[in-house]
């Protein structure tokens, strides 16, 4: 198995060149001269596309995560004035991007943006100018949606009734209670640090470089219900419930 996955990755590797994943890529663009940080991820290589000719105009911090996006620090509209007139306008522009970002996918960053930390981009917006620290944008253009505490206040509200909705959906098509592994993302519903499951959920902990706070947080906030089987026991109250 090794040694397929080994071949696999060299095909890739000839196939997409510096394309082929995350850490090839951000290579690549540090070598044109683009500065990145540090934990800066790539999602969706072949449908991201980052500006190579003035990569020296682009600056990431750290723990970025960009999802199938593009972002540009030049602009060839001045062709049509060119066109027009004979007259050159050039229009290359510096983009900044902070640390703690999230890019959604399909996203477009325009050149002259500067987007500040602990920011959210969402899906398919366009963002031009400056963005708030602390903050969620979306649309087209990209504008200030909420604070990113209000943010957190409104997912957090929403937790149990995803986490609910999750078993509800793998009980309807496997018939089964799902293992734990399946509620990945809710598992601060049902888990504190004393759990000896929580090392199933290690990779998630692990996740932006700051597995002891995640620990300090199990630690410090008493989880909703008392392990996974009373948070199952309350699932399936809310199944019963909804076949009546």
């Amino acid at each position: 198995m090794a040694f397929l996955s080994s071949i696999k990755t060299i095909v890739k590797k000839l196939i997409y060149g510096y394309a082929c994943d995350s850490d090839s890529y951000i290579a690549f663009l540090k070598k044109k001269g683009a500065k990145i940080g540090e934990d800066v991820n790539i999602f969706h290589i072949r449908n991201t596309h980052i500006d190579e000719v003035n990569p020296h105009l682009l600056t990431i911090g750290n723990h970025v995560n960009i999802v199938g996006s593009c972002i540009l620090t030049h602009d060839y509209s001045w062709s049509v004035i060119k066109t027009k007139t004979g007259k050159i306008l050039g229009n290359q522009q510096e983009v900044k991007i902070g640390n703690n970002i999230f890019i959604g996918y399909g996203s477009i960053i325009l050149g002259g943006s500067e987007i500040g930390d602990n920011v959210i981009i969402g899906a398919h917006s366009v963002v031009s100018g400056k963005v708030e620290s602390d903050s969620v944008y979306a649309g087209v253009p990209a504008r200030k949606i909420c604070s990113l505490s209000d943010f957190i206040v409104k997912r957090e509200r929403k937790q149990l009734d995803e986490a609910v909705n999750v078993v509800k959906k793998y009980n309807g098509a496997f018939h089964a209670i799902p293992p734990i592994e399946v509620l990945h993302e809710y598992f601060y519903l049902f888990m504190d640090s004393s759990d000896e499951k929580l090392q199933v959920f290690r990779n998630k902990l692990e996740l932006c470089g700051n597995y002891d706070e995640s620990i300090s947080y199990l630690k410090e906030n008493k989880p909703q219900f008392n392990g996974y089987d009373d948070f199952i026991a309350f699932c399936k109250k809310e199944i019963d419930s909804g076949e009546k």
